[in-house]
């Protein structure tokens, strides 16, 4: 179940940072405010996860995992911010730090490991 938070944190992590340019400050809303969701499936091992960014930098995400006919759900919520390419997440108390981009309706997300997420706007 660690294993699973972690991956959680890291995909809303990665998420937030394809946000976008400027923390929103100026009264524009951060491209990176809606929807964003991404799906995989591999011999039998499915996983679902998506993220909402709230205008208030405030977010929730549910991350369905599925294995042999079984799956379990886990709901967080989170706080971001952006500044240039980066997007900062506070899951659970654990802040992350990665760079975004925002490319039509995909998000990509790099974590500091290289992991890299690419969402699609719901």
């Amino acid at each position: 179940m660690k294993n699973l938070k972690y991956v959680l944190i890291m995909f809303v992590a990665l998420t937030a940072t394809i946000a976008c340019s400027d923390d929103g400050d100026d009264g524009d809303v951060n491209p990176i405010v809606g929807t964003w969701e991404i799906s995989e499936s591999e011999a039998g091992f499915s996983v679902s996860i998506s993220a909402t960014f709230k205008e208030n930098k405030s977010g929730t995400m549910v991350a369905i995992v599925a294995f042999g006919g079984e799956s379990e759900t886990e709901n967080s919520s989170f706080t971001w911010s952006t500044s240039g390419n980066q997007l900062t997440m506070v899951i659970d108390g654990e802040t992350e730090v990665s760079t975004y981009s925002i490319s039509g309706n995909k998000l990509t997300i790099t974590d500091s490991e290289g992991t890299v997420l690419v969402l699609t706007r719901e």
